[in-house]
């Protein structure tokens, strides 16, 4: 059997639980030296237990048996990112939203703004609509975020998460 060891079986159960984690988050989580986590998810990706899946930025880490489709995994992976996790929660709770009002809603630069922003644009998670030099901001899908966002919320270790999904299910009772 592939998890008869401890450890392995530790990384995969993670991998599962947050899919779309990378590399340096499953060694602080799971405090593994480099080397012995390395070895152990090359075994994990040779039994075809676990895929890696570069991003662009991060190698990150999904269990196959999760049936995830690709726009899933991306907006995992996008959301594993705490500035554009924050700012598809502010999009989901307010819709069409502009870099300025991102900016004092997250708490970030407008230029820290701008830059997550084009990645979820660049991922097609959300759209920008243009009126004169003003950009609003909405998400493509906000049913299939909210959806992540909830089904993984254990693995975002975000009070942020936790008090959308408060939020979102008080909506969806109404």
């Amino acid at each position: 059997m592939e998890l008869e060891l401890d450890t392995r079986k530790r990384i995969y159960e993670q991998i599962k639980e947050s899919p779309g984690i990378h590399f340096r988050e499953l060694e602080r989580r799971l405090k593994l030296v480099v080397g012995s986590l390395q070895y152990h998810l090359q075994y994990l990706e040779k039994k075809n237990m676990i895929v890696a899946s570069n991003d662009g930025d991060y190698v990150r880490y999904f269990a196959i048996d999760k049936n995830l489709n690709k726009k899933e995994k991306k907006i995992l992976s996008l959301l594993r990112r705490s500035g554009c996790r924050h700012i598809l929660i502010q999009l989901l709770n307010n819709p069409d939203l502009n870099n300025k009002d991102l900016s004092l809603a997250v708490g970030l630069s407008p230029s820290t703004i701008s830059w997550n922003l084009n990645k979820l644009v660049e991922a097609g998670v959300i759209e920008r609509k243009k009126t004169g030099r003003i950009s609003n901001f909405t998400i493509i899908d906000p049913t299939k975020v909210a959806e992540l966002l909830i089904c993984y919320k254990e693995s975002f270790l975000d009070t942020l998460v936790d008090g959308f999904i408060e939020m979102w299910e008080f909506k969806s009772s109404k």
